[in-house]
């Protein structure tokens, strides 16, 4: 069972270790609980620890995600009771004592929780004391008899005054003292403190390790763990998704958006890219728009296609793709479903383009790309072949040879990929009918003879004329070195 922990300030890495084996990243931030459902892909994700002021911390859908996935959601703590507090409605769970105070309402502020710390490599070393441990240190210590009911109320509303990253027992001594507060009592209670100090925030993260333990290592029955929300994606979760996940990268972790604006300032065909992306989300915004929709067999059609053209055909192949390229086989799917919608699109507004087809828009394409010159002159080295005197058109042979045979004849020659079924594919491209295809896969192939015909002459000349030209086996000349005859 794979788990994954946040853990910082409230238990040690080192400790918690000793409980659970897991993978431990530091407290969370907004994104942080995302990237960790997506990259690491857990059973089991627990939030002890998270960002509070000098960050974003992580936010509520990030773990309805996570539930949505299937993945068990356990907090406890601190950022962890919080949310779970927040969150349980929707199947997170919440474990400890923190964690029952936040959903009973008992506690309801985040300063609770919160407290100012070191960085990691201090050990997340505290600088401030947080609510909670001071609310159960003064409760310990009206239990041990120390302090009355009165005075341990006092001290509370002292403590909770003061600001979170500035709160500490030596503080509430101060201010306490201002107040008139009995001073032997406060003397007392510093030595408890530094004898029986109450880390309630520790206690509950190693309960949630110890809970998350001793889950059953079979899978759990998904009837107990079926979801009582429908997760809905708004466009700032996806903004968070697609823009602000982290995805590893030569053990990098990198922001997608990192990566998409090195592309746009390094890569020289950007414009070009970046033209095909807008044109290509645009067109599918209209197919909604239009009502024009893919059916899933297209769909499939789409995803073998892709894997046809990438060679991505062999087993495991695919896998390996999508893990080099950070997508899910749910995200590959959905740009597979894309591209079926704007195909889809294509059709629909072919039959608009009825007489005219796709002439104009490709040898526009063409000439935009400053690729027009090339693709013409070639277009007419082919016409001078078929003009040429004899030449075998052999149009009744290709009338009945079958539509497959003479594609795949073509692609042996030239470098079109047909890949998919002829007839769809020259639709596709802009021929009329699966006739028109037929008779211009003829003049090609009857273009080729010709070229052959005037091609092996001239070949057989040469290699003839090679082959007298051809050099003797050196001789002897008797005088140390090798040489060749006259």
């Amino acid at each position: 069972m794979k788990t994954v922990i946040f853990l910082g300030p409230s238990l040690s890495v080192q400790e918690a270790r000793e409980t659970l084996d897991a993978v431990y990243l530091p407290p969370a931030e907004q994104t942080d609980f995302l990237t960790a459902t997506v990259n690491h892909k857990p059973d089991v994700i627990g939030l002890v620890d998270g960002m509070f002021s000098q960050s974003l911390s992580v936010w509520h859908k990030e773990i309805l995600y996570a539930l949505d996935q299937g993945i068990r959601v356990y907090g406890a703590s601190s950022m962890g009771a919080l949310r779970a507090a927040e969150t349980s409605t929707y199947g997170m769970i919440g474990v400890g004592e923190i964690y029952r105070q936040f959903a009973s309402g008992e506690l309801q502020d985040d300063d609770e929780v919160a407290l100012s710390h070191a960085p990691a490599d201090q050990g997340y070393r505290k600088v401030s004391e947080p609510m909670v441990n001071i609310r159960a240190t003064l409760i310990a210590a009206e239990l041990a008899g120390v302090i009355d009911a009165a005075g341990r109320a006092q001290l509370t509303a002292i403590g909770k005054r003061i600001y979170f990253a500035e709160r500490s027992f030596p503080a509430i001594w101060r201010e306490a003292a201002n107040e008139g507060f009995n001073q032997s009592t406060l003397d007392a209670l510093s030595r408890f403190v530094s004898a029986s100090y109450v880390d309630q925030k520790k206690q509950d993260a190693l309960l949630l390790l110890r809970t998350i333990r001793d889950l059953p290592l079979a899978p759990p029955n998904p009837e107990a763990h079926r979801k009582t929300f429908t997760f809905n994606r708004s466009s700032f979760f996806d903004t968070l998704y697609n823009r602000d996940r982290r995805v590893i990268q030569e053990g990098m972790a990198l922001p997608q958006e990192t990566i998409s604006n090195y592309v746009a300032l390094h890569d020289p065909d950007f414009d070009e890219l970046n033209f095909g992306a807008m044109n290509r989300v645009i067109v599918f915004a209209f197919t909604e728009i239009l009502g024009v929709e893919a059916t899933e067999a297209e769909i499939d059609a789409e995803c073998a296609r892709f894997q046809k053209r990438r060679a991505l055909l062999e087993e495991g192949a695919l896998t390996s793709w999508l893990e080099k390229n950070h997508l899910s086989p749910r995200e590959f799917r959905e740009m597979m479903t894309e591209r079926a919608h704007c195909r889809a699109l294509h059709r629909w507004f072919l039959f608009a383009l009825w007489m005219d087809r796709t002439t104009k828009v490709v040898l526009d394409e063409l000439k935009l790309k400053d690729r027009y010159t090339e693709w013409a002159a070639r277009a007419a080295a082919q016409e001078s072949l078929l003009e040429i005197d004899g030449v075998l058109d052999d149009r009744d042979g290709a009338a009945r040879a079958p539509l497959a045979e003479l594609v795949a004849e073509h692609q042996q020659w030239t470098e079109c990929r047909v890949d998919i079924s002829p007839a769809a594919w020259a639709q596709e491209a802009g021929f009329h009918t699966e006739g028109n295809f037929r008779a211009e896969l003829s003049r090609s192939r009857t273009a080729r003879r010709a070229l052959m015909q005037l091609l092996v002459p001239a070949m057989t000349k040469q290699a003839g004329s090679q082959e007298e030209s051809k050099p003797t086996a050196p001789r002897w000349d008797g005088e140390g070195s090798a040489s060749r005859p006259s």
